[in-house]
């Protein structure tokens, strides 16, 4: 579908949304009665093996409160939001939604979910999370969403790569790597192995780490805040290391060989994969021995974790809004939390991530140390419009390709680039 298309339909349903609600509830009513008023729908993206994990680890709900059914509904990830654009019309969307930045700017400004800030039974849950997830989902002055996993990526290796290059897996560095430390190391470790590539990445989660890390964020608050001396050398930071011959771009499949962290590292040519920690079980369960290490920052930069989060809402047409916020707040707790750890997510239940962090005993640190590096540092690029990543796709492409250096990169996006926000 082209991006004019997209951008009309995203449009259109933004204005039919609001309709709707204008036109009040009975405009729901008609398909929301199909709904089983003793079960708790719950929408979420998934891949094939992750739909058995997430039915049994809700069956342990539903073990303690025999009165609320969970009935789980999985889509692909990209269908998962187009679904719930037709959803949220017809009133039959889910009474729990699964939604994150990178699929939330069309309903960023819809007034159809409930301000959980608001809700008194969930008030102790929030207060219990990291600090930055408490009001990390909202509109306005309204808590629209609820975090539920904190999701960052970070370089994953075979351990028989590097035993193989008699190299040492730094998994307990407490600090990032620069650009030219981490194309040296897995460049390294590459020759030494007879591969050909060092790590595949997200390009734009590479620019996005590299700028926070020197205070200069691509974007936030809705400001272009790259056109300084710091961002224009971190740009060109970016610029040595996407360009190093050591990285390929996550998004490129090359004939399929690079497209996940798995194909990337054990089947492909490249060192290191890129990572969320939901993408290490199937590596483990397959018998790889792999461990994490930290990320990329600027030289001179701070740690970042470069993050996102998905986030639970519920729309205000739900029918069992009070069973849903049960079911959010068992979600929410510590024993939940550690369970959905271990195929999913980083816990969003502070007490949760500590132990994730720092229980050596049950918590492989050559798996999840990495994942902690900067964590006091967050940065979680907003919802971003279909527009605006046209825009930096383009920017980007001229970047890589040499016809705008690193200076007139960042100009470009200030001065053009907040039109697009």
């Amino acid at each position: 579908m082209k991006e004019k298309t997209k951008k009309i339909i995203a449009k259109t349903v933004s204005l039919c949304l609001c309709g709707a609600l204008v036109a009040g509830a009975a405009s729901f009513a008609g398909c929301a009665g199909k709904r089983d008023p003793d079960t708790v729908y719950i929408s979420r993206w998934a891949l094939e093996w992750e739909k058995p994990l997430f039915e049994a680890w809700t069956a342990e709900f539903e073990a303690q409160n025999p009165d609320i059914d969970v009935e789980w509904e999985f889509t692909p990830y990209t269908a998962h939001f187009d679904r719930l654009r037709t959803d949220l019309l017809s009133g039959d969307a889910a009474d729990i939604i699964f939604v994150n930045n990178w699929g939330w700017e069309p309903y960023s400004e819809i007034d159809v979910f409930e301000d959980l800030g608001a809700v008194e039974s969930l008030s102790a849950t929030r207060s219990g999370l990291l600090a930055d997830a408490q009001n990390a989902f909202r509109q306005g002055d309204k808590v629209v969403g609820i975090p539920i996993g904190l999701v960052s990526r970070v370089p994953v290796v075979g351990t028989a790569d590097f035993e193989k290059a008699d190299v040492e897996i730094p998994y307990d560095r407490d600090t990032a790597f620069t650009g030219d430390e981490l194309v040296g190391l897995l460049g390294g470790v590459a020759d030494s192995v007879g591969k050909a590539m060092g790590i595949n990445i997200t390009l734009t989660d590479a620019l996005f780490s590299f700028l926070a890390s020197v205070g200069a964020p691509l974007i936030e608050d809705g400001k272009i805040l790259c056109n300084t001396s710091d961002g224009i050398r971190a740009v060109q930071e970016f610029y040595d290391f996407a360009t190093s011959g050591r990285v390929v771009p996550l998004s490129q499949s090359y004939g399929g060989m690079y497209g996940t962290a798995d194909n990337a590292v054990m089947t492909g040519t490249c060192v290191a994969g890129y990572t969320n920690p939901g993408g290490l079980k199937s590596l483990l369960d397959s018998g790889w021995d792999i461990a994490t290490i930290p990320g990329v920052k600027a030289e001179g930069g701070d740690d970042v974790v470069l993050a996102d989060f998905n986030t639970l809402v519920v729309p205000k047409f739900s029918k069992v809004k009070e069973k849903a916020y049960k079911v959010i707040e068992w979600m929410l707790s510590k024993e939940a939390q550690l369970d959905y750890a271990v195929f999913s997510d980083l816990p969003t239940n502070a007490e949760a991530f500590e132990e994730v962090m720092n229980d050596d005993a049950n918590w492989d640190p050559t798996l999840y140390s990495a994942y902690g590096v900067g964590i006091d540092n967050l940065y979680v690029p907003p919802a971003l419009s279909t527009d605006f990543q046209t825009f930096l796709g383009g920017c980007l492409k001229n970047l890589l390709d040499g016809a705008i250096d690193a200076e007139e990169f960042c100009r470009k996006m200030q001065e053009e680039g907040e039109a697009y926000l």
